[in-house]
This record gives structure tokens, C-alpha cells and sequence, in this order.
């Protein structure tokens, strides 16, 4: 009786090194690209959180009955001993927010002249990033009345660099195509009613700012 025998043959050094080689240039070639991703959904989150600031700040003003106001500002947000939120300076590139109540406000137009009860507020930042994300807003301040209602329509930007930051361009059809990392901006009408768009979008695609 006769046996076979199976020779089992491993890879050789020749042929490990090729593949590696073919790995790195793949991977080089796509990691522009995957960094481009990453970074603008790192700008869509940071734009996000201030839509769900503008949200918030609404939503209190509508439950406390009252004028709220929502302020950016590059200043600590947290209240005073009295908590208070006084000792900040807006700022339409402010990438920090502040929530608080203006309680001497006669009306949604007049700004008051304090105290205003601090009730939220947050630092956005990226932890040990040398390139944080660009902010450019409208107006330093959204006030809303009790019915839910802005002082004026708003709009804020966020993109990669501060050049790009024009808040303008949420108002505006873009040309195309979108690339990454692309600009979003966030939108408010009078109504209180907020969105998020991409400015950059032509006006035949849904996430176009110019599309109402």
C-alpha cells in the first residue's frame, strides 16, 4: 500500500515583503481621504452640539415663560457665587456657550441689564488638538421669548479653518462638490425653528443651506 505525501509550503520572504509594500501604498493612498472624514465629522458634531445649545435655550424659555438668551463666548460659563451669569464677553467666534435667564429684559428686542440666573452652560474644545474647529456666527447672542420665538434670524458656521468660516454662506446654494472636511452651518429662523445645512451643497441637493 502507498501513501501520498502533502508538502505544505509557507510564504517566502520575497513574497511577504510585496505584499506589505502593496499594503502601504493602499493605505497611503487612502488615509488623505479617511482623515478628511473623520475631520468633518468631528466639525459636524461640534456643530450639532450648538444646535442642540439653540434647542435647549428655547425649550427653557418656553417652560420658564421668560426671555433666555444664548450667548458665545471664548469666557468661563460657569455661574458666579450667586449663580449668576454676568462676567462673560460675547463673541461671534466664540466656540464656548452660555444659557442663561434675562430677568430685566422688558422685551425680546431690548437687551437687560442683569442678573441673568445662569442655568447651562459648556466649553467645546478638542482635547490636545492643534487644530480645533472654526466658529463664525451672525450675532453673539439669540435671545428667545416665552413662546418660543428669536430676537432675530441667526446662523453660525463651522469649518476647518477660520478663512472658511463665513456666515454668510448659510444663506447661500454652493457650487460643489462637497469635500472633505466640509463646512456645516447651523440655521435659525424667527420662529425658533433650527437646521443644519451644508453651505457648500448646490441647491438641488437636500442638505443645501439654500433649500428652506
Amino acid at each position: 500500500m502507498s501513501s501520498s505525501q502533502t508538502i505544505h509550503r509557507g510564504f517566502s520572504l520575497v513574497e511577504v515583503m510585496i505584499v506589505l509594500v502593496i499594503f502601504g501604498v493602499l493605505v497611503a493612498i487612502a488615509m488623505p481621504g479617511f482623515q478628511g472624514w473623520v475631520r468633518s465629522a468631528k466639525l459636524r458634531s461640534f456643530a450639532e452640539s450648538f444646535q442642540t445649545a439653540i434647542q435647549t435655550a428655547r425649550a427653557e424659555a418656553i417652560n420658564r415663560n421668560a426671555y433666555v438668551e444664548l450667548v458665545l463666548t471664548n469666557s468661563d460659563v460657569g455661574a458666579d457665587a450667586s449663580r449668576n451669569a454676568n462676567a462673560v464677553t460675547a463673541t461671534t467666534t466664540g466656540t464656548a456657550w452660555l444659557i442663561r435667564e434675562c430677568s430685566s429684559c422688558a422685551n425680546i428686542s431690548t437687551a437687560g441689564l442683569g442678573p441673568y440666573p445662569f442655568i447651562q452652560g459648556k466649553v467645546l474644545a478638542e482635547g490636545g488638538s492643534n487644530n480645533p474647529p472654526q466658529l463664525n456666527a451672525s450675532a453673539s447672542l439669540i435671545r428667545f421669548d416665552g413662546l418660543g420665538r428669536a430676537n432675530a434670524a441667526f446662523n453660525l458656521i463651522v469649518a476647518d479653518t477660520a478663512a472658511a468660516a463665513t456666515p454668510a454662506s448659510c444663506s447661500l446654494a454652493g457650487t460643489g462638490p462637497i469635500t472633505d472636511p466640509a463646512r456645516v452651518c447651523v440655521v435659525l429662523d424667527r420662529g425658533g425653528g433650527a437646521r443644519m445645512c451644508l453651505p457648500d451643497a448646490p441647491a438641488t441637493n437636500p442638505s443645501s443651506c439654500a433649500r428652506s
